[in-house]
């Protein structure tokens, strides 16, 4: 396929907005960010924004920005914006006052949608799954920096996944690998390699997904589809073929305006939008419930971790989990699937005779309150501390929370008055 190929499907898609469309493919693509009310309120978060944006009207929480460096940002280190286009976080708007308890997201990384159901459940837990380990382990990076605990992240094919975790998903990801028709504003290089894309390959693998994310949805539960390209038979026609291979879920019909999709109550985004390209259906399995047999991972034993957890954390019911020394925490039970990376909030690791607590841990949301030492950073000391330099101060010798604005923000080591600098040093202000 080459541009021109490529625009005689758009004429066809688009009709009347087709030279529209094609004009505003040549302009800058929107950027966009969403708030993270994990961490804080929105008038928190808003109030310690010191760059330009403007609402979205696709997401309370969604804005457009023209900075392209927002994560060099107070915002962005305190854990309290995602970068992320405002056409993903589009369609958690319309489930958020439905009861979700288990999330599962099939292709989840680099994890942006994840955390838009996070956000919107924020008791849930969520299994984040991606089949490419690198892939995969960006999304633990993502979600250590915002905060969330009650999360598993693996890195093993859907059918592992689908055997794991048949009927328990009250809510299921799944955004597709597709063309990326819809990125070609980010990536132009995307049209020239259109080209060498084998079309049916790719609408067999979203099928196949399909097929597992069917298994692992509740009765009753919803799937969100979602693609970021324009292609009608990796959309619409994908989604008509799997409501005919599975007459028990049926599509729920979202009206909104300047929609192109083809088919009715699903929707399709585009730079016609102001967005980037993005097609998005939702459907419900109905009928009723059988047993799901879910296996949960076995939890683990260690004098020093619980010595430490009972020293430093005002927290009884909890549930650890041991991976080569490294240990886990999280307030809910997660279940066993294969290949994990993460399950839970990364507590820290054993290192001979002692446990030396992780960064990560001084991040959570769901364990600030529950932190019996902490200590507020002045402005002075937390530019200190951002660069590696140790703080002198009178406090006890102990761990503490470390809090900004009245934020987690890192943790520290007090030995004999001074404390000790523990801020990840890929992380340092040079």
């Amino acid at each position: 396929m080459n541009i021109k190929d490529f625009e005689i499907r758009v004429r066809d898609y688009f009709g009347a907005d087709a030279n529209q469309f094609m004009e505003l493919l040549s302009q800058e693509a929107s950027h966009g960010f969403f708030l993270n009310t994990n961490k804080t309120s929105k008038e928190k978060i808003m109030s310690l924004i010191d760059f330009d944006y403007k609402e979205s009207g696709y997401h309370e929480n969604a804005y457009f920005t023209k900075v392209d460096n927002i994560g060099k940002t107070l915002a962005y280190d305190l854990g309290l914006i995602y970068p992320q286009d405002v056409e993903s976080s589009f369609s958690i708007t319309f489930l958020k006052d439905k009861d979700v308890n288990t999330i599962v997201d099939l292709c989840a990384a680099p994890g942006g949608k994840s955390i838009n159901a996070l956000n919107a459940y924020k008791d849930a837990v969520c299994i984040s799954n991606d089949v490419t380990y690198a892939r995969a382990s960006i999304i633990s990076n993502n979600f250590e920096r915002l905060g969330f605990s009650n999360t598993l992240i693996s890195s093993t094919k859907i059918e592992n996944l689908a055997i794991a975790l048949e009927n328990y998903a009250d809510l299921l990801l799944l955004d597709a690998p597709c063309s990326g028709e819809g990125m070609i504003r980010k990536y132009p290089e995307i049209i020239p390699n259109l080209n060498d894309l084998d079309y049916k390959k790719l609408e067999k693998v979203q099928e196949d997904l399909l097929q597992q994310a069917y298994k692992i949805l509740k009765c009753g539960g919803y799937l969100i589809y979602s693609t970021c390209t324009y292609n009608l038979f990796e959309d619409e026609k994908q989604v008509e073929k799997f409501l005919q291979n599975y007459p028990d879920m049926e599509l729920m019909h979202i009206d909104t305006d300047n929609n192109h999709a083809k088919l009715q109550g699903t929707i399709k985004l585009s730079p016609l939008n102001g967005t980037e390209g993005q097609y998005i259906a939702i459907l419900r399995k109905t009928g009723t419930n059988t047993d799901s047999n879910i296996k949960y991972l076995k939890q683990a034993k260690n004098r020093l971790v619980e010595s430490y957890i009972k020293d430093n954390i005002n927290i009884k019911d909890y549930y650890l989990y041991n991976k080569d020394n490294n240990y886990y925490l999280s307030l809910k039970p997660l279940p066993d699937v294969k290949g994990i990376i993460r399950a839970g909030l990364y507590l820290g690791e054993l290192k001979k005779d002692r446990f030396e607590p992780s960064y990560m841990l001084y991040r959570s949301n769901e364990l600030f309150d529950y932190f019996k030492y902490r200590y507020e950073l002045s402005d002075d000391e937390y530019n200190k501390y951002k660069k590696g330099y140790e703080i002198q101060n009178n406090l006890q010798d102990n761990y503490y929370l470390l809090t900004y604005k009245g934020l987690s923000f890192a943790y520290t080591k007090v030995r004999k008055g001074v404390m000790k600098n523990k801020y990840p040093k890929g992380l340092r202000e040079i």
